[in-house]
């Protein structure tokens, strides 16, 4: 009994010594080795991230100026009759200072042909300065001693010299052009002169102005006897039309408001015009 008891104590000092090595050498191991960091540790400065407003400053990559560059000044066209026409009058209502620059032209160049142009133009023109620079640039190319600009007077002087002063080449299409603002029609008119089926010199082809239909024609009047006729005077003045054995008078101040009688006498259609 004495000895078991014997062995017993002697197996736990054996654990105890053991248990001592143990330690010493767990203490030993862990003084050699370096402590991990902390998860919460700051990471060394050579490792550290740099703040945002910690980065250096980039350079600035210099841009060299624009190399300014004189912009070249427009060629001037050369003068040209049929573009200064438009110029001088390119529409109704269009008067400008740029009116006022071609006609300067028209005179500098001394351009002859655009005489008609000046005279029909002249009737159009929206300011009467216009009309009375259109009038003096006249008097220079002609010679012609008009003063004013009274458009009936200068037309029928054109009437008289027409031949001296032919018109641009493109004079037709600009008086359609023109007159085809005033109305449609007078352009639909005007056209067929382009092939040459209208034998009427265009310079004095001009606005009777009232429009297309403005003045109703008469067509087929009723026709009165003699002696029905007691309104007219004994000097009453009448159109006499005789066809075929059938004659009828056409009374002039009732044809003159009018200016045209469509009839048929004799059978035959007739157009009075007066």
């Amino acid at each position: 009994m004495k000895d078991l008891l014997h062995c017993h104590r002697l197996l736990r000092a054996s654990l105890l010594i053991c248990a001592v090595v143990v330690g010493v050498i767990a203490a030993a191991c862990s003084s050699d080795s370096a402590p991990l960091p902390s998860p919460t540790a700051s990471a060394p400065a050579s490792s550290a991230v740099p703040s945002p407003t910690a980065a250096p400053a980039l350079t600035a990559t210099l841009v060299p100026p624009a190399v300014a560059t004189a912009t070249p000044e427009p060629t001037p066209l050369a003068y040209d009759s049929n573009r200064a026409m438009y110029k001088v009058f390119p529409g109704f209502g269009r008067t400008s200072n740029r009116t006022f620059d071609a006609l300067e032209e028209v005179r500098l160049n001394g351009d002859r042909s655009m005489v008609p142009v000046l005279v029909e133009s002249m009737r159009f023109q929206s300011s009467a300065n216009a009309r009375e620079a259109s009038a003096a640039v006249l008097r220079e190319l002609t010679g012609a001693t008009y003063a004013g600009e009274d458009w009936k007077q200068w037309m029928e002087w054109l009437g008289n010299h027409r031949d001296e002063y032919p018109p641009p080449d493109g004079y037709l299409d600009w008086k359609i052009s023109f007159m085809s603002e005033l109305h449609p029609r007078f352009g639909s008119f005007l056209r067929p002169a382009r092939e040459g089926a209208i034998t009427v010199d265009p310079t004095e082809i001009v606005w009777g102005g009232v429009y297309p239909d403005g003045i109703p024609d008469i067509r087929d009047p009723k026709m009165l006897t003699p002696a029905e006729a007691d309104f007219l005077d004994a000097d009453e003045r009448v159109f006499g039309v005789s066809i075929n054995g059938d004659a009828r008078a056409y009374p002039l101040r009732i044809a003159n408001p009018h200016e045209m009688v469509n009839d048929v006498v004799g059978g035959e259609p007739i157009a009075l015009a007066w």
